[in-house]
């Protein structure tokens, strides 16, 4: 009645409206035709065997389902990978223990192949890449209650900073936010709407199991995240193992590898046998001074919906630490964004002082996560056409949690300017993609924090490295050989972050004492240096197993589709990704059971049977009865109510009204007809043929066929509508002019501007407060919430009073909090109550030291240095550059303290650490 009703009166039907594009989620996926809603089908496990050489990370990815459903189904499962990742194999495994194998082709090709297997009932899979980190796997006709379990094979680089190495293993995709001009979904409109990401899979158990050999060895292996057991090898002192267990997938596995020493130069040598290659990779960890420069230094802060809760808060405290480390004389500004952006200083950049420091802190301490999506183009448009202030270099600090659809406009768009982008993503299904693709496009160096990590030690470093020079003009100057050579594009190379290159060509003896030559610009000096060529070399006879080769190619294709132009043709892209196993955005995985049997004659698709059963559900009220079964009841002969005669032909048929009329004398009488169609057997069967001999017309044509035919007669009934007393309660708000939540498909573009808007705030979290005007109770008081502590800070109630407890990290935060621009200290309540300093004691230091008045803000700007450097030294990270900047402040005022045996700022320091190593009571 309900499908009556709202054709009748013109309301959006959900089972009939234009199916939207499938949305990508995390799991297995029943696709059903016609959009119907996906059934997500979670993963039972996921495990991944991690090998780590040195700084290569050979990734074993396992992931089970099962296929509850009653029939055969196609399905298909989204998945996330590290942007960056060679993928290299794919293998299915099906509960009888038979395998199959994929292969690389190109994409439409696969795709055909794929389409066929499955239409003759084979067993078939197929690896797509939807973006750079996320991964579409279909899988064809499974058993009713069959496991699979689906193996992947890639490898990786792993990143470094701060002389730890990163390893990251994925374990969702987040929602990505299209704006008006995105990209993957066709809005109508061009509206905002959310990708219908599924970001959890309660019941799968996740696990990971790590080794590692690093030649220098290895302190330790930590996570923020998870508890882990750490084993080492007796043998070799080298390796050691960690394994973690996680129970859902609502969060990223993150080791962090602590090696004895940071990696020298190295060059190692793979040879493919097979195909008769070499590949050589050079990697190591840049070690020099840098250049300094003076910034501009741009903070483009997401405020976001998904960034509410812990991710803005410890953003906030972030950047109030960021904006206390930066050099006194740069230049800056802040920039806010969600749907739309702001601005703190509208009319661009402002210098470094202490009012504007002080309008800066306030501002920070006021921001929400309340600007709706996350539209990262229209404030990186509005920013990077503009000139730099003069005689700096702008720098853009992006932190967001990277979950947008139109990623490639966004690089794009960094790529056609010279500026760098330093980006750092938060939180678990950040886009690795968009967030190292930025980077790299601008030359400029990315980074990603979880959750529950601190942020503070990751923004100090990337404002390190944006401060210097990177090294200009490096060249690789690899061994000669007499057959042609290539060689992948050299990155940028930037202090303390890991460095690599490869190249590759016909297999033939290197000269001996071969070497690798690197050399760049320092600004001031040359850089260079040589590495040797070892002798020996790895032999790999396995495409799988040629991990050098792998990388190779995974960096040369995306080296060359992403120049301006692309220097690679899709074809050239498709050779060399086929050649080398390497999925890329125009190739597939293919894998298919040649020897396999089909599906039992006679059945339909899971998908399509779903199909139908969404078109006949009915709604009923009270007064109308208990609800109808959603099962289909088996049926001798589902036609009979039709008169003997199949209705699907009948529609098909020309003059299809005038014979569906003529089957119903009334609109009783069609309701009951029409219902009689929800009880055809669960195994659809053939049960009758026309005259001509000719197949049934597929379930997929069905719909169309009942649209084209039915809703047209229904449509011409529309005079019985106001008379008929069994209009759905649920149907009332519609006839107001609202929609039903049944109308799950509608476009968001559709709804009026107040729902589309209640939506997105549902999506993105709630935008009650566009303006961060609204005054903050208390500078610190987001920071002390999220720690659980009394808040504390300069405009705070100080600390410490009445036996409160604050953790080290908020003393930590609220105590660089006091610093001035130019890295002083002076006396106030909340440096006593964090301390214990105050005025009698330094006076009592000046009057015993000097024999006089020393200024006050000298000795305690060395007290506090004193202090951070016994009570933070593990978060030296966090304070350094804030401490550098009060050496320097130091050296300044030296006329103010030099004498007295004290005659430098090292022995200064010394004396206050001496002093205050028992503080006053």
């Amino acid at each position: 009645r309900e499908l009556f009703c709202r054709s009748v009166l013109q309301l959006p039907i959900p089972s009939l409206s234009r199916p939207r594009q499938l949305r990508a989620m995390s799991g297995l996926i029943v696709t059903r035709d016609g959009g119907a809603p996906a059934e997500r089908v979670p993963p039972k496990s996921v495990h991944v065997d991690v090998d780590v050489v040195e700084r290569i990370a050979r990734h074993r990815l396992a992931q089970t389902f099962v296929n509850s459903s009653p029939s055969y189904v196609e399905a298909t499962y989204v998945f996330p990978l590290l942007e960056g990742a060679a993928i290299s194999a794919l293998r299915v495994v099906f509960s009888d223990g038979r395998e199959i194998s994929g292969e690389v082709r190109e994409r439409s090709t696969a795709e055909a192949a794929f389409k066929d297997a499955t239409s003759r009932g084979l067993r078939a899979a197929m690896l797509r890449e939807e973006s750079g980190d996320v991964f579409r796997t279909s899988i064809g006709n499974l058993a009713p209650g069959e496991e699979v379990e689906v193996k992947l094979e890639y490898c990786l680089e792993l990143p470094v900073s701060d002389k730890i190495v990163r390893l990251t293993i994925p374990s969702h995709v987040a929602p990505r936010y299209c704006p008006d001009d995105g990209l993957t979904v066709g809005e109508a409109g061009g509206q905002a709407a959310i990708v219908g990401y599924s970001s959890s899979a309660p019941g799968a158990a996740f696990t990971a199991r790590v080794e590692v050999d690093m030649a220098g060895g290895v302190n330790s292996i930590e996570s923020p995240l998870q508890d882990l057991v750490v084993t080492r090898d007796a043998a070799e002192s080298g390796k050691i193992f960690a394994e973690v267990q996680c129970s859902g997938l609502q969060c990223d596995i993150v080791l962090a590898i602590f090696p004895r020493e940071l990696f020298r130069p190295v060059v190692t040598r793979e040879v493919h046998i097979a195909r008769g290659t070499e590949a050589l990779m050079l990697s190591f960890v840049p070690r020099f001074d840098a250049v300094p420069q003076r910034i501009e230094a741009v903070f483009l802060l997401d405020c976001s919906g998904s960034m509410g809760g812990q991710r803005i808060e410890q953003a906030k405290r972030a950047t109030q630490i960021f904006l206390r480390s930066l050099p006194t004389d740069c230049f800056f500004n802040i920039v806010l964004f969600g749907s739309t952006y702001k601005t703190l200083y509208s009319s661009g950049s402002v210098a470094y002082s202490q009012a504007s420091l002080q309008k800066a802190t306030d501002y920070v301490d006021r921001i929400s996560a309340n600007l709706g999506g996350t539209n990262i183009l229209e404030p990186l448009s509005s920013i990077l056409p503009q000139p730099p202030v003069s005689g700096t270099q702008r720098q853009i600090f992006l932190l967001t949690d990277g979950q947008v659809s139109n990623q490639q406009a966004i690089i794009d768009l960094v790529r056609a300017h010279r500026c760098r982008v330093f980006s750092i993503g938060i939180g678990s299904g950040v886009s690795t993609a968009l967030v190292n693709g930025v980077a790299r496009a601008s030359r400029a160096s990315a980074a990603f924090v979880q959750d529950r990590e601190g942020l503070e030690a990751v923004c100090i470093d990337m404002l390190r490295k944006a401060s210097s020079r990177s090294v200009a003009d490096v060249t690789v100057s690899w061994p000669v050989v007499p057959a042609l050579r290539s060689q992948t594009r050299l990155q940028p190379m930037l202090a303390g972050e890991g460095f690599s290159a490869f190249t590759l060509f016909p297999h033939s003896p290197l000269p001996e004492g071969a070497v690798v030559k690197v050399t760049g610009d320092l600004g001031t000096r040359r850089l260079e240096f040589e590495v040797p060529v070892p002798p020996s070399w790895s032999a790999v006879d396995s495409g799988s197993e040629a991990i050098l080769h792998h990388m190779f190619a995974r960096r040369l294709l995306a080296e060359m589709q992403e120049a301006d132009p692309p220097t690679m043709s899709p074809s050239d892209a498709v050779q060399l990704s086929v050649a080398y196993s390497v999925l890329c955005a125009h190739t597939a995985f293919v894998a298919m059971d040649r020897h396999g049997t089909e599906m039992p004659t006679g059945v339909v698709k899971a998908s399509d049977l779903a199909a139908l059963r969404g078109l006949f559900t009915w709604p009923m009220g009270s007064r109308h009865g208990a609800k109808m079964p959603t099962g289909l009841a088996p049926c001798r002969d589902p036609y009979s109510a039709w008169g003997g005669r199949n209705p699907f032909l009948l529609m098909r048929a020309a003059g299809t009204r005038n014979s569906l009329e003529g089957q119903c004398s009334n609109i009783d009488d069609l309701v009951a007809k029409t219902t009689m169609l929800r009880s055809i057997s669960t195994e659809f069967r053939v049960v009758s043929r026309p005259a001509d001999g000719s197949h049934l017309p597929s379930v997929a044509g069905v719909r169309s066929a009942i649209v084209e035919g039915a809703l047209g007669m229904l449509r011409r009934v529309a005079r019985v509508a106001a008379a008929l007393p069994f209009i759905p309660v649920s149907l009332r708000a519609s006839l107001g002019g609202g929609h039903s939540t049944r109308a799950a498909t509608v476009a968001v573009g559709a709804l009026p501007q107040q729902e589309r808007q209640q939506q997105q705030q549902q999506a993105h979290g709630s935008v009650t407060d566009p303006e961060i005007g609204r005054e903050a109770a208390s500078p610190l008081a987001a920071m002390a919430s999220a720690s659980g502590q009394q808040p504390c800070g300069r405009a705070a109630v100080a600390i410490g009073t009445g036996g409160e407890s604050v953790s080290k990290l908020a003393r930590l935060e609220a105590l660089l909090r006091l610093a001035d621009f130019d890295g002083s200290f002076k006396h106030s309540p909340e440096l006593r109550a964090l301390i214990g300093l105050d005025v009698t004691w330094t006076s009592a230091w000046a009057q015993e030291q000097w024999g006089g008045v020393v200024a006050s803000q000298v000795l305690v700007t060395a007290v506090v240095l004193a202090h951070l450097t016994r009570e933070f030294a593990g978060d030296r990270a966090t304070w350094d550059l804030v401490a550098s900047k009060s050496r320097e402040w130091l050296r300044s005022q030296e006329n103010l303290w030099r004498g007295s045996g004290i005659d430098s700022v090292d022995v200064l320091l010394e004396v206050a650490a001496a002093r205050s190593a028992q503080p006053p009571q």
